[in-house]
């Protein structure tokens, strides 16, 4: 894989090379960032055996290409290398020129073109609905962007979320175990400043066995609200509808999600039930003021959740709301707080924390910003967490289960500072004082309370 992925960055290069300079154009950009960063507390244990404190240095480079044949038509790629800074087998390492499996990344490439007002995208790209909160990720697909004036666009959306193979598997048609999503999902362009996009998405498998035993636990992560093992025939649905404007110096924003349909399981797994049935919900509410050089916002979040008292084996239904996708690494993502929710360093999260998942949670927010100089501002931000239904958390054995639904709150302070045109400094204090989800999350003794510290340069081309 690594040989094929070099192979395919000098074909692109020389490709570029040799073209006639009129046949088109090559347009290059990219993003850098090396990050310093410590991490402290994030186990949810003060045993050295489930240690996840860090105390280390990381660069991200991403190299952007797109060959543009006209106006109509374009071949856009994203390329990623990543290195810890002395990481054994990665470019960061003392030598420089060995790679791992994780050092170099094809993120995106994929075919841009227009047909009159019609625009079509197909290849590997970025996919993002309802703010993340369903899925922010680059993945597999087809988008078709009909426009039908410069108030309405209609996008169609088609994402392979899993490849069941060729052939046959036990017995039955490798194509039943396809995942996929189709998505419609409009924009309507109120005025200028405010905007409307309503949603339905409909993600679907005869057998999602397969699709939640490889590693991507699309049902099957027992940190979610929708651990399913057994999970066979898929039919989800969600529909929402977001709404983002603005009137004079105030800013707002809205979300609702409200998902249904439900899953094939095994009926001796679920109390004689052979089908859950999705009824989870999400609401956002974001409101911000611009004074001059001040901002001040605030913002709350519900995603519902299901109770650990009542069995969906017993009730058919899943209230949980579902993020397709796998526990930080990819699928759904909402970046929030710095330490539950990954925030601007986008490292970890505690052992406990909703991380960028947004289920069972209750979150609320009051932040601001300012710009001191043109080239320096800062931002506090205060985050309060809770789960909307109690978990279980670490027990002493032999004793009865407890459960909570204490996350806790995490103050954030960030400093912007513009070093030279394009490059960026932030720096970045966060301090968890902790709930028992987060400081028992594996350990009945508790834990410390986590802190993060980092230091990040940034640049944009």
């Amino acid at each position: 894989m690594k040989k094929l992925s070099v192979l395919l960055v000098a074909a692109i290069v020389v490709l570029a090379l040799a073209m006639p300079a009129a046949a088109f154009e090559n347009e290059f950009g990219g993003y850098w960032r090396t990050r310093f960063f410590t991490d402290i507390g994030f186990s949810g244990s003060d045993s050295a055996v489930r240690n996840q404190d860090t105390n280390a240095v990381d660069t991200r480079t991403r190299l952007f290409y797109t060959a543009k044949f006209s106006e109509n038509l374009k071949f856009v790629n994203k390329f990623e290398l990543n290195a810890t800074w002395g990481g054994n087998g990665g470019y960061g390492q003392v030598g420089a020129d060995n790679s791992g499996a994780d050092t170099f990344r094809v993120k995106n490439s994929y075919v841009d073109f227009k047909l009159a007002e019609q625009r079509f995208t197909i290849g590997i790209q970025n996919f993002q609905l309802a703010r993340g909160y369903i899925i922010d990720d680059d993945a597999s697909g087809v988008k078709a962007m009909f426009k039908v004036n410069d108030s309405i666009y209609l996008p169609l959306i088609f994402m392979k979320m899993y490849e069941g193979g060729y052939g046959k598997i036990a017995g039955s048609s490798a194509s039943n175990y396809d995942l996929n999503a189709y998505v419609f999902y409009p924009t309507l362009y109120i005025n200028k400043e405010n905007t409307l996009k309503p949603h339905i998405a409909y993600m679907t498998s005869e057998n999602g066995s397969l699709a939640t035993a490889k590693n991507t636990n699309f049902f099957n992560d027992p940190t979610s609200a929708t651990y399913l093992p057994g999970v066979t025939k898929v039919d989800l649905w969600t529909a929402g509808l977001e709404y983002d404007g603005k009137i004079g110096i105030f800013d707002l924003g809205a979300t609702g999600i409200f998902q249904f349909g439900n899953v094939t399981v095994p009926a001796a797994a679920y109390g004689g039930h052979d089908q859950l049935n999705f009824n989870g919900n999400l609401f956002d509410l974001f409101g911000g003021v611009n004074l001059g050089p001040t901002n001040v916002h605030v913002k709350g979040i519900y995603s519902s959740g299901n109770k650990h008292d009542e069995d969906p084996a017993k009730s058919g239904n899943l209230a949980g709301f579902v993020t397709p996708g796998k526990r930080d690494t990819w699928g759904a993502s909402y970046y929030w707080a710095e330490i539950m929710g990954e925030g601007i360093v986008d490292n970890q999260a505690p052992a406990g924390a909703p991380d960028d998942k947004i289920s069972n949670v209750y979150i609320a927010n009051l932040g601001g910003s300012y710009k001191l100089l043109a080239d320096l501002k800062f931002a506090a931000d205060l985050w309060w967490a809770n789960r909307a239904q109690d978990v279980a958390i670490a027990t002493t054995p032999g004793q009865p289960q407890k459960y909570s639904s204490t996350l806790g709150t995490e103050l954030d302070l960030v400093a912007t500072y513009t070093i030279v045109d394009n490059l960026k400094l932030d720096l970045i204090g966060a301090y968890l004082w902790a709930g028992d989800c987060i400081t028992m999350a594996v350990d009945p003794k508790g834990s410390t309370n986590p802190i993060e510290l980092a230091a990040q340069f940034s640049l944009a081309f």
